[in-house]
């Protein structure tokens, strides 16, 4: 009688929490925005923009700052080999509830890719704790290395090295991995095994917005396949050389009907229902690649065009219809080369696996605790990479929770999120981690 009566009280309370509904602090997450604006700033204030690259300087400042503040609130810290950070409650619970995201950004980046997630995580934890964790769970704040593939040219570094994966081998990558004072990657396994992973991030895109929701609920994550494809034409005279494919050999034309065409394919894809995007971001402005390969310094306005390249960005959550899609991609390349007098050479720079569904459970949870706060919802794909991807795929539930941006811009010193939107965020996120 004594144990059942136990039992109803703790069920009892844990249950009227939930009704309540977990509130999250706005002045907190407001403050934690500020702290980290001043890590990796570019100039005087936020608008100038960020750069705090994998194992910088810059990202171990801020991963100090959150790891100092889980402290503070009662966590346990400790780092991974690599530098991932981990902090969890101390209830020494075999379930484990983990949350987490990135703090580093792209050169000229924003303050909230990554830093949104990671703010709204810890004050999930810690606004849960205040009311009361129950004693069979623990609720990590995990903060991944190195999420952005700018720097090494690599993504979710942190987090794949902490599952064991393997990624090309980069000595520069290996330098500023000792001089942040971690070790190389073992290939060992580092990251716990966990009952549920939740990741919050800025949607990245403009739909949220757009449709006025408050919530997006993710469905997926959209994997890239990267092709850096140099076309070599034949430097002339552009006043004396006759028009025509019989006198002229041009690059920069030949990238111009690449483009049209890869345009044509990819409206066919769509119709049939396929899920693709596609970007083709660089057109001969790659400061790196220019610094080796000076030839495309050799165009000029009175010349036609010898050489240029171009970077090609393909994303699908569904890797059969991506691979399908690249193969007529890089026919279609082919044939408008040579149509065009010119010559190609393709150089495939990176893929990466697609989340292809997250776990339905868990996006059931997400709703449900959307719908207890009033909060407005829609559910959608993620065309961004995340270190969710890399969890998902090693038998962990995962789910995301998106929130607006402004505009939809990313990866841009205008990038911006509401204070009050992330607040919502967390409680939907805190909500969701105590319903589990």
């Amino acid at each position: 009688m004594i144990k059942l009566l136990i039992t109803i009280i703790i069920f009892t309370t844990s249950s009227s929490v939930f009704a309540e509904g977990i509130n999250v602090e706005g002045s907190l997450i407001q403050k934690h925005l500020e702290a980290l604006s001043k890590i990796g700033n570019l100039g005087s204030g936020s608008k100038d923009g960020f750069t705090r690259t994998a194992w910088s300087t810059e990202e171990s400042q801020a991963f100090k700052y959150i790891e100092q503040e889980g402290v503070k609130i009662g966590l346990e810290s400790h780092y991974d080999e690599v530098g991932n950070l981990f902090l969890r409650t101390k209830n020494k619970a075999k379930k484990v509830i983990q949350t987490g995201s990135h703090l580093d950004t792209v050169p000229y980046g924003g303050n909230f890719d990554g830093a949104a997630g990671v703010i709204a995580g810890l004050e999930a934890i810690h606004s849960i704790s205040k009311k009361g964790l129950p004693k069979d769970i623990d609720l990590e704040l995990v903060v991944w290395r190195g999420e952005e593939s700018t720097s090494y040219s690599v993504a979710n570094k942190g987090s794949k090295f902490a599952f064991g994966e393997k990624i090309p081998a980069n000595k520069k990558l290996e330098a500023a991995i000792q001089q942040q004072g971690f070790n190389l990657p073992s290939g060992e396994k580092t990251s716990p095994k966990v009952y549920a992973y939740l990741e919050l991030h800025i949607e990245q895109g403009n739909q949220l917005e757009l449709d006025k929701r408050e919530i997006g609920i993710v469905t997926s994550i959209r994997g890239a396949d990267r092709y850096r494809v140099d076309v070599f034409g034949k430097f002339d005279h552009s006043g004396a050389t006759p028009m025509g494919t019989r006198y002229r050999s041009d690059a920069n034309l030949t990238i111009a009907y690449m483009q049209v065409e890869l345009d044509k394919i990819i409206r066919n894809y769509l119709e049939k229902g396929y899920d693709l995007v596609q970007t083709v971001g660089v057109v001969n402005s790659d400061q790196k690649i220019n610094d080796t390969n000076k030839l495309v310094y050799n165009n000029a306005m009175t010349k036609v065009s010898g050489f240029g390249y171009f970077i090609l960005d393909i994303r699908s959550n569904n890797k059969k219809q991506r691979q399908q899609y690249v193969e007529n991609v890089l026919d279609t390349l082919k044939q408008t080369s040579l149509s065009l007098n010119t010559k190609m050479k393709i150089t495939h720079i990176s893929e990466s696996d697609p989340a292809e569904s997250l776990d339905p459970k868990l996006e059931k949870n997400i709703e449900t605790a959307t719908k207890r706060l009033g909060y407005s919802y829609t559910f959608l794909p993620s065309g961004a990479g995340h270190d969710a991807a890399i969890v998902s795929k090693h038998n962990i539930p995962t789910a995301m929770i998106f929130i607006p941006c402004k505009g939809g811009t990313s990866h841009a010193k205008e990038e911006f999120a509401k204070t009050s939107d992330i607040k919502k965020g967390a409680e939907v996120l805190a909500n969701t981690m105590l319903s589990l």
